[in-house]
């Protein structure tokens, strides 16, 4: 709270900058006002302070304090930051006297500050004095209220260097609101000129900065009317007219459009009073052909009219309209190379049309224009050049009458007729039998493109499109180019040669990364390599820093004071091409927190069929904003960047919904392969600490029922085996690992374990031990948050195998003991059995044989009472790698077969593998190597048909023990094992080298 004479004071119109004002009484008439400017900390700090600065005096809650921060891509420590930059904070403002000025409650956090004491609010009580002002017809009071509103802004960008979404937004907004301001201060100068009370030097001064701005807003009609007459009554009135001039130019020349009735009136007026002292001609015409008007030049004559088609060119004209080809253009010979091919191929009755397609940024238009070139000898009557305007930011798409209208006029038609069908036609006729390079670009959709194409294949014709353009090559056979991000060394020479070989060899490592960042988009590499070059002495180290931060990215990839050189319009172009339904479900995938999905999990994200989902992951993909590779859809690393952008303007709600559907899919596509056990500890909520029925779990997990009794409305990702549940979650451990980080800091407590807990096949069979680790600390904090004490003893059995993975014998007893200790007398069986079955186990890799047996044979009689088949072959297991490692060969024969008649009836090859490699080493104690081959073998089949790396390692160590006197083929199956542990992290790499030094010590023994 402020204190007396302490008042805090913001400024946001510029960089971040707060301010303790303290003013002193001196005397009974009089104060002395003291100044310290606060040390607001680090970046993120910074950001923190703004959004509570700017939230008008309201607290915000904690997660939206976090969102506007870090965005979607939130760190897990993220709650634990905030913490310590509001502490940072308070601190910061409690040394200049201001305790009280940040509060927080259950609400969320507070500052509290005046709305005076903030700039912007100032400048927005400012714009609106000046607004009622102009209505109330004082436009002396209006203008001094816009110039004392925009006093306010300060040099630099609003909250420049800022990180976070939040930032990002309001520099765009508070950027915006300035222009406007200026416009509407330079209408109010022009009137208040026309009644003899504006300074010509006022009216000079806003034209200078208008046209500034005009250069950056080039189809702003509002401001360049304002310059212009502001430069007309400054006494620049030839200024004025070209301004107009080029308007109009601009308009025509890429949208076929005239300028707005009221920018012509403007015009009008200019001339009425001032007529231009400088006379600049036209161009020339071509000789033997009229000049041919552009759109509102005046009235064509009625000859003109009567007879549209019949005026065609009196000599052909030979068009020469590429674009500039580039000097560094790096790679894509295989491309160029494609489109080369077609192009030199023999002519036919149809037209060769090659499409250029890919995602935006992606260099299409570079490569299209470079082959044109290449190709300007074979086809000797032309190139022709249109931009089809398909995805560009500040005009409409061409309709296809206005690009014939260009298409003609390019080659000499001073009339144009009026009708479409006749504009077809005329182009096709003229066209027929030249040999041509007609390069479309940019075009939105086959639809633009179809009466563009000639009739004949005497032309070559180049179509680029961030669409695939399918039409195309269903009805004119096109050739499909689909351009790829440039290779690692390609996007690597572009670099050099834009900010020169010695810069990038001296920061290799940061140049790849630069690199990667980037996307290899080679739009997004230019503009990095641009920003390099503008500091001379800058690092690449350091631009590779500030692009680092997801949310900074698109901010830092793009160039000061030009808008359309920005990957963000880049993006933002292909967006606004798309249908309402498509756009919604491109927002959507930005509340996705994984990097790839399949149409099952779309589905549930989009809460839509499956076969809609597909539909609509299909259209995007046309669009190149997703990439399909199998049955996956995933997004380049910009891309959803900006998509992730588009989804934090969705309602908390919808995103809240989607996330839940997210999860309760993959909860009951998890649950689909596991026994009845897991399935009934994973759908129960339990909130009050009421647990679920049972865990029925050690090693593995059962397939037992296959149908799910999670209720979800979304069709769960269909498997024939649990081969194939194995092998989905190595492809979707990134995603679930994301989605269970998400739900954590969401404080979704149930399906942050209950993920956790039913990855536990796939941790066990082929996943990071240390990976498995990190997440089920994640998940027991959300069990012991929610209450739920049974999932903390199901959490608990599973971190212990995953300490006695990475040889933390006493950690995996210790969280035994946790669990007994949560473990009541009245749960039933079955949780029981899990627990002792998984001491067992941990006794053994301790060598505390005597304890381990007297825990697995409790574990086996509990399980005996019970129609568990997978908890009765999970005890048999134990029992049998006790019996296997003490020697007691018959006894471990009988229990392995015992197990795999249960394991065999629940279908869980996880289980049976490890029984036929135990089973395998009993029979090798028990002199039958032949027999014990035999079950080795086919322990490694099921394991490698289940993709479960970790088995297919301990059987491999078993054979080389079976085959040790075959000290080749043993050593070779012992070192295949060895990367397979070593690649898991697992604690039996070590027992594979004690394996490999006995080996060598028994070859150097024979040897001597």
């Amino acid at each position: 709270m402020e204190d007396g004479g302490r008042r805090l004071r913001v400024e946001v119109l510029g960089p971040l900058r707060a301010f303790v004002d303290n003013h002193e009484p001196t005397t009974t008439t009089t104060t002395t006002t003291t100044t310290h400017e606060i040390a607001l900390g680090a970046p993120k700090q910074r950001a923190a302070f703004a959004a509570l600065a700017m939230a008008a005096g309201t607290a915000v809650a904690r997660a939206e304090l976090i969102d506007r921060i870090w965005g979607e891509d939130v760190p897990m420590t993220a709650a634990g930051n905030l913490h310590t930059y509001i502490s940072g904070l308070r601190r910061a403002l409690s040394n200049l006297g201001l305790g009280d000025a940040l509060v927080g409650g259950s609400s969320g956090y507070l500052l509290q500050l005046r709305p005076q004491a903030l700039d912007l609010n100032r400048a927005e009580h400012f714009a609106a004095t000046a607004r009622t002002a102009r209505d109330a017809g004082d436009r002396h009071r209006a203008i001094a209220a816009l110039d004392s509103a925009l006093t306010l802004w300060r040099s630099g960008r609003p909250l420049e260097a800022l990180p976070g979404p939040f930032a990002a937004d309001q520099r765009t907004r508070l950027a915006d609101m300035r222009l406007r301001l200026l416009v509407d201060r330079t209408e109010l100068l022009i009137d208040a000129g026309n009644a003899g009370d504006a300074r010509s030097a006022d009216l000079a001064a806003a034209a200078d900065e208008l046209a500034v701005h005009a250069r950056a807003h080039p189809f702003d009609e509002r401001l360049r009317s304002a310059l212009m007459m502001a430069l007309h009554r400054s006494g620049r009135t030839a200024d004025a007219l070209a301004q107009y001039q080029m308007l109009h130019r601009v308009l025509a020349d890429e949208l076929g459009i005239e300028p707005e009735a009221s920018t012509q009136a403007v015009q009008m007026a200019i001339l009425a009073q001032d007529t231009p002292r400088v006379h600049r001609p036209g161009p020339r015409p071509h000789p033997g052909l009229r000049p041919h008007p552009g759109p509102g030049t005046g009235p064509r004559p009625v000859k003109e009219l009567l007879h549209p088609i019949a005026d065609v060119t009196a000599r052909p004209t030979v068009p020469a309209q590429l674009p500039h080809d580039s000097a560094s253009f790096i790679g894509r010979t295989e491309d160029v190379d494609q489109v080369l091919e077609h192009a030199r191929a023999d002519g036919t009755c149809s037209p060769r049309v090659v499409m250029v397609v890919g995602v935006g940024g992606i260099g299409k238009t570079t490569l299209a224009v470079r082959c044109a070139h290449q190709l300007r000898e074979a086809y000797p009557d032309g190139q022709i050049y249109i931009n089809l305007r398909g995805f560009d930011p500040t005009h409409p798409a061409l309709t296809p009458s206005a690009a014939l209208h260009q298409l003609l006029a390019s080659l000499g038609v001073a009339t144009v007729p009026p009708e479409h069908e006749q504009r077809v036609a005329l182009w096709r006729s003229i066209v027929a039998g030249r040999r041509m390079v007609v390069l479309l670009d940019n075009a939105r959709s086959a639809e633009q493109v179809e009466d563009l194409l000639p009739g004949t294949g005497s032309s070559f014709v180049m179509v680029t499109s961030r669409e695939r353009l399918g039409r195309l090559a269903v009805k004119y056979a096109a050739r499909r180019v689909t351009l790829a991000p440039l290779a690692v060394a390609d996007a690597l020479g572009l670099l050099a040669d834009a900010v020169g070989a010695e810069r990038v060899n001296a920061e290799a490592p940061a140049a790849r990364r630069l690199a990667q960042l980037c996307d290899h988009l080679p739009f997004a590499l230019r503009i990095a390599a641009e920003q390099l070059v503008a500091v001379s002495d800058g690092r690449i180290a350091n631009l590779v820093a500030s692009l680092e931060d997801a949310h900074q990215r698109l901010d830092t990839l793009r160039l000061e004071n030009d808008d359309l050189c920005s990957v963000r319009s880049v993006m933002a172009c292909s967006f606004d091409a798309l249908d309402a339904d498509t756009a919604r479900a491109c927002r959507m995938l930005g509340a996705f927190p994984g990097v790839n999905l399949t149409r099952y999990c779309a589905a549930a994200l989009l809460d839509v069929p499956v076969a809609q989902a597909s539909e609509l992951m299909q259209r995007l993909s046309a669009q190149h904003l997703l990439e399909q590779h199998g049955d996956r859809y995933t997004m380049h690393d910009l891309t959803r960047t900006y998509i992730r952008e588009l989804a934090r303007r969705l309602p908390d709600d919808e995103v809240r919904a989607a996330r839940n559907r997210v999860s309760d899919w993959y909860t009951a596509t998890l649950s689909q392969m596991a026994g009845a056990g897991r399935r009934r500890i994973a759908e129960r909520p339990a909130p009050s600490g009421a647990g679920a029925n049972a865990v029925g779990d050690t090693n593995a997990t059962g397939a037992g029922d296959s149908t799910t009794t999670t209720d979800v409305p979304h069709e769960p990702q269909p498997f024939a085996s649990q081969d194939d549940l194995l092998r989905w979650c190595a492809q979707e451990w990134p995603n679930i690992s994301a989605l269970i980080r998400s739900t954590a800091r969401s404080a979704d407590h149930l399906s942050t374990w209950r993920l956790t807990y039913l990855m536990f096949d796939y941790f066990y069979a082929s996943g990071s031990a240390s990976d498995w680790l990190e997440l089920l600390r994640i998940a027991t904090r959300s069990a012991e948050a929610s209450g739920d004490r049974r999932a903390r003893v199901a959490l608990l059995i599973h971190m212990s195998v995953a300490h006695c993975r990475t040889g933390r014998a006493d950690a995996a007893v210790a969280d035994l003991y946790k669990a007994l200790d949560l473990l009541d007398a009245a749960d039933e069986p079955p949780l029981r059995v899990a627990l002792l079955s998984t001491l067992a186990s941990v006794m053994r890799a301790s060598k505390a044989y005597e304890q381990g047996l007297a825990a697995g044979l409790e574990a086996l009689a509990l399980a005996a009472a019970s129609d568990d088949e997978y908890q009765r072959a999970a005890a048999e297991d134990v029992l049998c790698e006790l019996y296997t490692e003490t020697g007691r060969w018959l006894e471990a024969v009988a229990h392995a077969e015992s197990g795999l008649v249960e394991a065999r009836a629940c279908d869980s090859p996880l289980l049976e593998a490890n029984l036929l490699i135990n089973l395998g080493l009993a029979r090798n104690g028990l002199s039958d190597p032949i027999a014990a081959q035999s079950c080795l073998v086919r322990a490694l089949r099921v394991t490698q048909a289940a993709g479960d790396r970790y088995h297919e390692g301990l059987a491999l160590l078993a054979l080389a023990r079976v085959r040790s006197l075959e000290r080749d083929a043993a050593a070779a199956m012992a070192k295949r094992a060895l990367a397979q542990f070593q690649e898991l992290a697992a604690e039996e790499a070590k027992e594979v080298l004690e394996f490999l030094g006995d080996l060598q010590l028994a070859g150097s023994v024979v040897a001597a």
